[in-house]
């Protein structure tokens, strides 16, 4: 309507009416030319001072909570609209109730849809339910916006980069039937002393032993006796628990990943961690794989502060599938490092000689722990080393029961 060629035609019968003298065509053409007209406002401004925002009763949820989502949008300028639609995209894995969600542009993805009529300077808000069924970090958006004229014949598109995130814990079960006490599932050892060295209380020294930290050496017991010397500390109140969590499934990383054995083995992490803190351990946790967009692997180091399950919620739910390097690997490089008598328990699908060779190499280095398999894996020949096993699917895990 608004085209060269209709602009044209408007101005040649407005042209023609006057030349003729005819009232109707004039009234006609003065007609036409207002409804080009109309059509051009509101083709040109109708996105003008338009403002879409989404707002949460949370971000931060454990899986299977529920929080309240708005959607709310703005057309501050006098212009009203006669219609606004409204695509914004959303996570599948996400639900939201009482709405039906349309195809996205990408898997995974889905369309929330809504049409607006919008009166100068008004503000519309709807709202949803929004329930966290799995664990992940979930991107909201971008949208897009479109409208026009009232009839029909402009229309206006822009997207708006808009975005939300919102981070799904993994679900946290009691620790009951665990057959330990609580918080403390690297076994009656753990619980009989205090196994974790004060490095400002010196208790003597020993024979050094494949493992040991090169800081702790005592170099001049070592001239003294001609072989090399590792300090010995007196223990602290506090033991130390390192949760090492493997990322791989199968035997083969390029196998992919066995989706339901990987979340439940972030469910014992999380389910132990918070069990652990509640203790007052501290709790630090080391990951083969790295959260989203990020380069590096995941390593929280042990602390019992306050915000420290949060560090640690945060970082499970955005740990991605994929792995860095083997768990046996990732053993090996935090053995020298961790303080003398800390307690590991390791969480893994996959269990291979590799790594019983190395959980039986920090156990031998000083380092008490267990080892909690999740799945349907079978050892036939357990080593001498606490293993626990978790044969329930994540999503029927009610508690923290192993066998």
């Amino acid at each position: 309507m608004t085209s060269r060629l209709s602009l044209f035609f408007i101005t040649l019968l407005l042209l023609l009416s006057i030349a003729l003298r005819n009232p109707i065509l004039f009234l006609l053409g003065a007609l036409m030319a207002l409804v080009a007209g109309a059509s051009a406002l509101w083709g040109r401004y109708c996105l003008a001072g338009v403002a879409y925002d989404r707002r949460f009763g949370s971000t931060r949820l454990v899986c299977g909570e529920e929080t309240d989502v708005w959607v709310e949008i703005v057309n501050a300028k006098p212009l009203p609209l006669a219609w606004l639609k409204a695509e914004d995209e959303v996570p599948a894995e996400l639900t939201l109730e009482r709405v039906a969600l349309g195809p996205g542009s990408a898997p995974n993805r889905r369309l929330l849809t809504n049409l607006f009529s919008l009166r100068w300077y008004e503000r519309v808000r709807r709202h949803y339910r929004l329930t966290a069924a799995r664990r992940g970090a979930f991107d909201f958006g971008p949208v897009g916006l479109s409208s026009g004229d009232l009839f029909g014949f402009q229309n206006r598109h822009t997207k708006i980069a808009r975005q939300h995130t919102v981070l799904v814990y993994p679900k946290i079960v009691s620790p009951e039937g665990l057959g330990l006490r609580a918080a403390r599932p690297g076994g009656e050892h753990l619980a009989q002393r205090r196994i974790i060295a004060d490095p400002l209380r010196l208790a003597g020294t020993r024979d050094y032993q494949p493992g040991d930290s090169v800081r702790h050496v005592h170099w001049k017991a070592t001239a003294r006796r001609g072989a090399l010397q590792t300090k010995v500390f007196e223990p602290s109140a506090s033991r130390q628990l390192i949760l090492c969590l493997n990322n791989q499934t199968r035997q083969n990383a390029y196998e992919g990943v066995m989706d339901d054995d990987f979340e439940t083995a972030l469910v014992v992490a999380a389910s132990v961690a918070r069990a652990a803190l509640e203790a007052r351990h501290p709790v630090g946790l080391f990951t083969n794989g790295a959260v989203r967009e990020a380069q590096h692997r995941l390593r929280l180091p042990a602390s019992r502060q306050d915000t420290q399950l949060v560090h640690i919620l945060e970082a499970l739910a955005q740990l991605s599938y994929f792995t860095l390097m083997p768990f046996e690997a990732l053993l090996q490089i935090e053995a020298p490092q961790l303080p003398y008598g800390s307690t590991v328990i390791a969480v893994s699908a996959l269990v291979n000689e590799a790594i019983l060779s190395k959980l039986l190499d920090l156990r031998a280095a000083g380092h008490p722990g267990a080892l909690i398999v999740v799945g349907q894996t079978v050892l036939e020949s357990p080593p001498d080393l606490p293993i626990y096993f978790v044969a329930k699917n994540w999503t029927d895990l009610e508690a923290l029961e192993l066998d």
